[in-house]
């Protein structure tokens, strides 16, 4: 199959890239970055099987663009993304299949789902901290910002606060806490594989499922 990944040469698109080619896909790398075996998107005119994209939020529309035009499946890791990229998304997905989540680990996901649980069941104070690698451009995570919706959803309220320090690929703490005892839910990324792992698992989900928004929600069962 003939894979695109958008975003091909940043840090999570080489392990994605390294994870597609293990499991026997076809990548066109496609990146902002001008090098050998490097396209543009509208300069590939191969029969395209699906798309993944962990770029910029310009690059992620361009992105979804492109996979509505050729009527292929997107899986969507960009964070940061405008609220005109998300109507878009709506737009699309009556005619093309789209996976998005802000973190492709399958534990993050899994967090989500006990912190809307959590959320909804306690009236206490909520805060959510992240940390990440001193590179990362955007502060908070978008994976901390959607913990934010989430308890906000639950018409809660949690604060949010960011550190930018070595190379630490991800580490994400919610605590909910009252007078005398606290509720801590912790997640900590070792390696960016797991994202990688997350974003492969998805595409070989999605690519057989008719038009819609997908998430890990359907995957798990949630």
């Amino acid at each position: 199959m003939n894979i695109i990944l958008n975003g091909a040469k940043g840090k999570m698109g080489s392990s994605i890239k390294r994870t597609l080619e293990k499991n026997n896909f076809n990548v066109y790398e496609v990146d902002i970055i001008k090098a050998d075996g490097v396209y543009e998107l509208k300069s590939i005119d191969v029969r395209v099987d699906g798309i993944i994209d962990f770029s910029t939020p310009d690059g992620a529309m361009k992105a979804l663009d492109f996979a509505f035009s050729k009527g292929v499946p997107l899986v969507c890791g960009t964070t940061g993304l405008s609220d005109e990229f998300f109507e878009k998304m709506k737009n699309y997905s009556s005619k093309i299949a789209i996976f998005y989540s802000p973190n492709m680990s399958v534990g993050i996901n899994l967090c989500f789902f006990i912190v809307d649980i959590v959320s909804k069941k306690l009236d206490w104070d909520m805060h959510i901290h992240e940390v990440h690698h001193k590179f990362k451009k955007d502060m908070p995570s978008g994976t901390a910002l959607y913990f934010k919706k989430i308890i906000e959803s639950n018409n809660k309220k949690a604060s949010v606060t960011s550190s930018r320090i070595g190379d630490i690929a991800g580490e994400h703490e919610i605590t909910f806490a009252l007078n005398g005892e606290k509720i801590t839910i912790s997640h900590i990324a070792y390696n960016r594989e797991i994202f990688a792992n997350g974003a492969v698992m998805a595409l070989k989900w999605i690519i057989s499922k008719p038009a819609g928004i997908y998430s890990f929600k359907d995957i798990m069962g949630f």
